[in-house]
């Protein structure tokens, strides 16, 4: 995700405070001293002064959890539960305990840390699971296998500071508690909740019970106001807001923000969404506009304020020729990934969620969707890759902020059609290659990718507009500039030379020699050669190819029959002719030169 709000790295006071929870439910009453929340209507505390699930007779998952705090993981910190379950636990009913959780919906986004009974068959076994989001890892499972038939059982986690985590258990529900099973992890260090997480069919709506819940260990004291993490234009009247930490219910006043220069300022509705909080506003916003967000009042969970105002630029639409496919790897080394680089060539900034990657099979097809927001800026890369970390490994050259991780059309490595469209599923680009566009003298482009050289030429002949990547930059550029690209500028002249000198060695410096050309009319054929001082023809360039009126196109110094030319100075014979009969030729030299 690129951001458009300004990210500051802030750090949290600790100051030495101890907590400790312990919960009994003695009182009869779980909604006080300490508060749980969430599905409170479906729990009761007992007349034995257990917590009991009691929950309607329908297939659902319940949840409670509790404030703990913001915990302190630079410390060791203790928990210690009952759970007694009165059914054979399955993968329909089965229970959680949320040991950690920086989201108090524990049905929600969350990252965290769990403890987890109930699979198919009887040898249930008790497990740990780390959960990033909506996806869960299991860390540790239990030695024993007693947990399968009716378990009644107490449950003691040490974590230290090193990120070692120890579950001991009693599976009679006492405190002779035996090692169970361990696991080593550091992900997430954050945590302000607890909780309890049953996920049950109609028949086992009141059969999960819970008491003794005791957590212990130091907390961080957080004086410092949370700050805005980034800010995305979501759709044409709607905005979402990512804050650094767990905000109270002034997040979601529609009083506490204010769009600048607007009739309508207020949101509509502020919503806490899996990421964020949406904003929606009554007016629709139009692409490049400058939107002024005034924030106001917003506080953390101890009550820390931020007001702060956000300027964002709404993004437009590409239409054909602004997104341009920059570079492609369709060949990668063994056990590696392709990748597609796709660029901005405009002055408009754009949010390519939801544009389409596509590849030709007897029409367009096999389409692939942009599935992350991602702000375009003018001049900016986008790399796109099913495997971010094998590109980076494989490539020294590369700018990880740039890369999106998602599903690619298959590109063989002999031959294909890319295409790049926007939401609407205009064509923005597309691009025909074959293996051969690669440098004649590269004897295996295995793992080398394919570069645009120039950005404002659409040529149909792709060989003059793309180049392999330079050795000296390892063969790819994953999110940087193209190792040979040219700044392209159309010479005021009827045809004229870019570079005088060049030197084809795949160092990424003048490897090509650039030529340009500019019309006044447009319906122009032309043809291009290269010839030695003894006039002997070294290369065709150009065979009857319809000219734009004004463009580019380039010589790789091979000559016709493969082989690197020698060094020495050549003469460029471009002539074009209409088909009212007008004929032009012109003559440039070009010196090619060797690396010393």
């Amino acid at each position: 995700m690129r951001s458009i709000a300004v990210v500051i790295i802030f750090s949290l006071l600790i100051k030495p405070c101890f907590s400790q929870l312990n919960e009994d439910f003695s009182d009869g009453d779980f909604t006080n001293n300490p508060s749980w929340q969430g599905d409170t209507l479906e729990f009761v505390v007992n007349s034995d002064f257990k917590l009991q699930l009691n929950a309607p007779s329908t297939t659902d998952t319940s949840y409670l959890s509790v404030q703990t705090g913001t915990l302190n993981f630079n410390s060791n910190i203790f928990w210690e539960f009952y759970v007694k379950l009165d059914f054979a636990p399955s993968n329909n009913n089965n229970f959680r305990y949320y040991l950690t959780s920086n989201n108090n919906n524990l049905k929600g986004y969350l990252d965290g840390y769990f403890i987890r009974v109930g699979e198919n068959g009887s040898l249930d076994k008790l497990k740990l699971y780390r959960q990033d989001g909506f996806n869960t890892t299991l860390l540790a499972s239990s030695l024993h296998e007693s947990f399968g038939i009716n378990p009644e059982f107490r449950v003691k986690v040490n974590r230290d500071i090193n990120g070692n985590w120890e579950i001991l258990s009693d599976t009679l529900g006492g405190t002779n508690f035996i090692y169970e099973l361990g696991a080593t992890d550091n992900t997430h260090t954050f945590s302000s909740f607890s909780g309890l997480w049953c996920k049950h069919t109609s028949t086992n709506n009141d059969n999960f019970y819970f008491d003794d819940i005791n957590i212990s260990g130091n907390i961080i004291i957080d004086t410092i106001p949370p700050i805005v993490q980034n800010a995305i234009v979501k759709s044409d009247n709607s905005l979402e807001i990512q804050y650094s930490e767990p905000l109270n219910n002034s997040a979601t006043l529609t009083s506490n923000y204010m769009l600048l220069n607007s009739n309508s300022p207020n949101p509509i509705s502020v919503i806490n969404t899996l990421s964020g909080y949406e904003l929606t506003f009554q007016d629709s916003f139009y692409g490049n506009q400058i939107l002024e967000l005034a924030i106001l009042n917003i506080e953390d969970l101890f009550e820390n304020q931020i007001s702060d105002t956000l300027v964002l630029q709404v993004p437009d639409t590409a239409v054909f020729g602004e997104v341009l496919i920059n570079e492609v790897l369709f060949d990668p080394i063994l056990g590696g990934s392709d990748y597609l680089e796709i660029v901005n060539n405009s002055n408009s900034s754009f949010d390519i969620y939801n544009y389409l990657i596509a590849d030709y099979d007897n029409g367009i097809s096999n389409y692939k969707k942009i599935d992350q927001h991602y702000i375009l800026s003018p001049g900016e890369f986008a790399l796109l890759t099913e495997d971010s970390s094998q590109i980076i490994n494989d490539y020294f050259t590369n700018d990880p902020a740039t890369f999106i991780q998602m599903d690619l059309p298959t590109y063989p490595n002999d031959s294909a059609t890319i295409y790049i469209l926007n939401p609407d599923s205009i064509l923005l680009d597309k691009f025909s290659y074959t293996s051969d566009m690669h440098f004649e003298l590269i004897k295996d482009p295995e793992g080398v990718s394919l570069e645009r050289v120039l950005l404002n030429n659409y040529s149909t002949n792709s060989n003059l507009i793309w180049h392999s990547a330079a050795e000296s930059v390892g063969w790819g550029t994953p999110g940087e500039t193209n190792s040979q690209y040219y700044l392209s500028t159309i010479s005021n002249s009827i045809f004229s030379v870019l570079n005088d000198v060049f030197s084809p060695d795949s160092d990424g410096f003048e490897d090509l020699a650039i030529f340009t050309y500019k019309f006044k009319l447009p319906g122009k054929v032309g043809n291009a050669s290269v010839f030695d001082n003894q006039g002997r023809l070294i290369k065709k360039i150009l065979n009857n190819e319809l000219l734009s009126t004004n463009g580019e196109f380039t010589w790789d110094g091979i000559n016709q029959y493969g082989q690197k030319a020698a060094i020495g100075i050549y003469l460029v014979y471009f002539e074009c002719f209409s088909n009212n009969g007008d004929i032009l030729n012109f003559k440039e030299t070009i010196t090619l030169k060797s690396r010393f």
